[in-house]
């Protein structure tokens, strides 16, 4: 399967699930989008990965880790932004080509707890 269906295979995915599970009465914290995408494919490594998310997280016991192929992890302590309370970024070790596995942990500011994980991938 092309790059490009798997994108958008994985973001129907997203949208419906976001769509099915987050209603109004619940203030779970849910990404809206991240950088690098989901599914992603990168010419170049980044330095860091970050997602925001739709709900306000409560710092203390939200986290990312992210994964090379071998099951390392490779990014540095993951931190809410002081200025951007819906926003997790994790600053990675140098990275080469390979498959990353993003694994995230979010706790919004009433309690509220989802997590998940992603792909994306360095040529």
């Amino acid at each position: 399967m092309k790059q490009g269906k798997i994108r958008i295979i994985a973001w129907l995915y997203c949208t419906l699930f976001f769509t099915l599970f987050s209603g109004g009465a619940y203030a779970h914290a849910f990404p809206v989008r991240s950088s690098p995408e989901v599914g992603s494919t990168l010419a170049t490594a980044p330095k860091s990965v970050t997602i925001w998310y739709d709900a306000d997280l409560n710092a203390l016991f939200t986290k990312m880790t992210v994964k090379n192929g071998a099951d390392q992890v490779v990014s540095e302590n993951s931190r809410v932004s002081a200025h951007d309370q819906r926003k997790l970024t994790a600053l990675l070790q140098p990275i080469g080509p390979g498959r990353y596995m993003v694994y995230w942990s979010a706790v919004a500011s009433d309690g509220h707890h989802t997590e998940g994980h992603w792909p994306f991938t360095v040529k």
